[in-house]
């Protein structure tokens, strides 16, 4: 993997001019990963967790979804240059180095997580994300020549006649064909009701098509509760259930898509 990778600082007091870090960003060739203080398994941001350390979390937050933005848009460098131009703000992004490993195969995102783990939380390093954690999964999959998994598939289909567009995390098509989705349990009650239905609405109406062999839900046991074994219960009779935080992940999607795992 080939890029570079930032330091985002924050100064709560600027006339002391202390910065602390609160974030990483990773821009390589395979795109963009990101870590801030306070992030939810999902990306977005718990503003209790950062509420006596940063002043003003609506401020944060908007600062983070625009370096995100920009980050994804390409012109991170660009907003660096018009920032240094001005005195006096509290956020600080900055150009920390190259990433010139071609070789290295971990994604942007367990990239950031390290840098994150290292460099900005005081705390124990982060649990990787479930984007990350599947990543670092299909990395150890012993692919054939010519395969690969698909990331973000869409597919239009009808439900009750009416046209609509369903989205996958993940496909991988060979002799047969599997559909992959993310499954967060860190939400509960009825946000985490709805995730789990949004997937089953989505199998569903995916069984009706032609082609389409099984449908496998990526989850981290780290967030297992009651409400969440519940939940599994559920999703075991539409769909494979895998836990990426097992030792056995690899092993276990192998086993469903038909390939080995790296031992």
């Amino acid at each position: 993997m080939k890029g570079k990778w930032y330091l985002v600082k924050y100064i709560d007091d600027v006339f002391r001019n202390e910065p602390v870090n609160i974030g990483v960003v990773v821009a390589s060739d395979e795109g963009i990963g990101t870590r801030f203080l306070g992030q939810r398994e999902d990306g977005s941001i718990n503003g209790q967790r950062i509420s006596k350390r940063i002043t003003g979390v609506e401020t944060y937050k908007a600062w983070v979804d625009f370096i995100r933005r920009e980050a994804a848009r390409g012109v991170l460098e660009e907003r660096i240059q018009d920032l240094s131009k001005r005195v006096g703000d509290s956020y600080i992004i900055e150009r920390r180095g190259p990433i010139l490993n071609a070789d290295d195969s971990r994604s942007p995102i367990l990239v950031a997580d390290e840098l994150f783990g290292a460099l900005v939380s005081a705390e124990s390093a982060p649990s990787p994300s479930l984007e990350g954690l599947a990543e670092r999964a299909f990395k150890r999959l012993c692919l054939p020549p010519g395969k690969s998994i698909d990331h973000n598939v869409d597919y239009k289909v009808k439900v009750r006649d009416v046209p609509q567009l369903v989205t996958f995390d993940y496909r991988y098509a060979a002799e047969r064909t599997t559909l992959m989705d993310r499954v967060s349990f860190v939400r509960h009650g009825k946000p985490l009701m709805q995730s789990v239905n949004d997937l089953l609405f989505r199998i569903e109406a995916m069984e009706k098509e032609q082609g389409i062999d099984g449908f496998v839900a990526l989850y981290s046991g780290a967030d297992h509760s009651a409400e969440v074994e519940r939940q599994l219960r559920v999703l075991n009779r539409y769909a494979y259930t895998v836990d990426l935080g097992s030792d056995e992940a690899e092993e276990d999607i192998g086993r469903i898509l038909g390939v080995s795992a790296l031992a």
